[in-house]
């Protein structure tokens, strides 16, 4: 499947694959690809579920608290409000599908594309709180 769009996030790169606009806003679903260590800060949500598919690689999952292993075929899914998060734990890149519902967080990473850390630090938090995500540690 050809992704409608492509960006990256952090220098990960991100496909849209579902746009929330083609499901009257119910859902979204994209890829992220990693590097060996890489994923997003841990963070939580008020709007959105997420349910991961390892599409390939060794990621390690973590929500309420704890860590699990995932790999490729393995799915695991964020309840909006818990703090979570993945990283993958491989020696090669890897793929991860999320689906995500309802739609629109998509158009979060977007927005958060063109920023650079540190220096736009303000700018991310500013842009999360508006989406109703914010990070922990």
């Amino acid at each position: 499947m050809e992704p409608l769009k492509l960006f990256k996030v952090f220098g990960e790169p991100v496909e849209i694959l579902i746009a929330s606009e083609t499901t009257g806003g119910s859902s979204a679903v994209m890829t992220q690809a990693s590097p060996p260590g890489g994923g997003p800060p841990p963070h939580s949500h008020q709007n959105e579920d997420e349910t991961f598919y390892v599409v390939k690689g060794d990621y390690e999952f973590l929500h309420n608290g704890g860590w699990s292993k995932l790999s490729a075929g393995d799915v695991a899914h964020a309840k909006r409000g818990s703090t979570h998060t993945f990283r993958n734990v491989g020696n090669a890149d890897g793929k991860i599908l999320i689906f995500i519902s309802p739609g629109g967080f998509e158009k979060y990473l977007e927005e958060i594309s063109v920023l650079s850390m540190p220096d736009d630090m303000q700018r991310l938090l500013a842009i999360s709180a508006r989406y109703g995500i914010s990070f922990s540690t």
